[in-house]
């Protein structure tokens, strides 16, 4: 089958491996339009067995655009059905069609996207079951694909303390991160050694005020944060080289509720795909459905958490990590099927 699986925007090119993954396993090899900016970044450099031809996302616009391209593919993945532009984009494409909504409230919220779905031949797509289930449309639950596949990557690890890794650009809106600054500040109190490696992009405003504070509390020398945008293997390589990965989301705040129910954090299939503990929610790892891949808590209670982390045994720790990689072998699974049944409705 000739599929393009395109990306339009300078950003979630990390869910196009696992795609890659799953239509390979279905005995199709991709066309992979990226932006220069996703291509800059590298998703694909840990993945050297996948089979796919990459070429440059701009260059579908030309000669009469995408739509009058799309005709030489019997199937197009748009990897990122968002923001609204792209809907515009790809509207007059009459090729079956699977988009991936990493925002699934538009669906409900937007008149484009349930115009655009309408036609029996295009199907969303959202990354995980929980999403799935709480952002049905029209009654019936969505399909999904959940995106733990990642490669091999070699881990890097550092000596000395354990290494706690936040993975993502730093943004208040997405994490507690006064919870982090709190829980840190007291473990060190206590003469706890401790690590806290942010992995990703530390110089916005919000990267800038989270450097201020912790120069402010005496806490830098626990720090490690990335020294601006990196690219995947090495973003993967730091978080696979960490002991445990910080989730940092909670009931503290109204809008990281979505997180819990409509919205993906992408850090929990990133564990999951690289096989390191997570420090979480009791709630999140309810909702995610990884309740045996690390240490839970309650509202207020990471920096007990983590102090548990720290003191866990190699035991315990591998326990974690052996039910992570039954879930990722789980999830492609029920993945491969997920999709495979997608692309035969809009074939149909």
């Amino acid at each position: 089958m000739r599929c393009a699986l395109i990306e339009y925007n300078g950003y979630h090119e990390e869910t196009l491996p696992t795609f890659v993954r799953l239509l390979n396993e279905l005995g199709i090899q991709p066309d992979v339009y990226m932006s220069r900016r996703s291509s800059r970044r590298q998703p694909f450099g840990q993945n050297s067995e996948l089979r796919f031809r990459s070429l440059w996302a701009p260059g579908i616009d030309w000669f009469g655009g995408f739509a009058f391209r799309a005709r030489r593919y019997e199937l197009v993945i748009v990897n990122s059905l968002e923001p609204p532009r792209t809907v515009m984009r790809v509207a007059g494409i009459r090729t079956p069609l699977l988009g991936v909504m990493h925002n699934a409230d538009l669906l409900g919220s937007e008149e484009l996207y349930r115009s655009f779905f309408a036609s029996p031949n295009r199907l969303p797509l959202v990354l995980g079951r929980h999403i799935a289930k709480h952002a049905a449309v029209a009654g019936a639950p969505l399909r999904w694909v959940a995106d733990v596949y990642v490669g091999r990557p070699a881990p890097k690890r550092a000596d000395g303390p354990t290494t706690f890794a936040v993975s993502g650009k730093v943004d208040f809106a997405r994490r507690n991160y006064v919870a982090l600054l709190d829980a840190v500040g007291a473990l060190v109190a206590e003469g706890v050694p401790v690590r806290i490696r942010i992995v990703g992009r530390a110089t916005g405003r919000d990267g800038l005020a989270l450097r201020t504070e912790i120069e402010r509390r005496g806490l830098a020398s626990v720090f490690e944060l990335s020294p601006g945008e990196i690219t995947h293997p090495e973003y993967l390589q730091l978080v696979a080289g960490s002991d445990f990965v910080l989730l940092l989301l909670d009931h503290t705040a109204e809008h990281m509720r979505r997180y819990f129910e409509t919205k993906l954090t992408a850090s929990i299939p990133l564990a999951i795909g690289l096989g390191v503990p997570l420090v979480l929610h009791r709630d999140l790892a309810a909702a995610y459905g990884v309740e045996g891949g690390g240490v839970r808590y309650d509202d207020g209670g990471l920096a007990a958490a983590m102090r548990t982390a720290i003191g866990s045994t190699p035991s315990e720790r591998g326990a974690w990590r052996a039910a992570l990689e039954t879930k990722r072998s789980e999830l492609l699974a029920e993945s491969l099927v997920n999709l495979r049944e997608a692309i035969a409705t809009v074939m149909a």
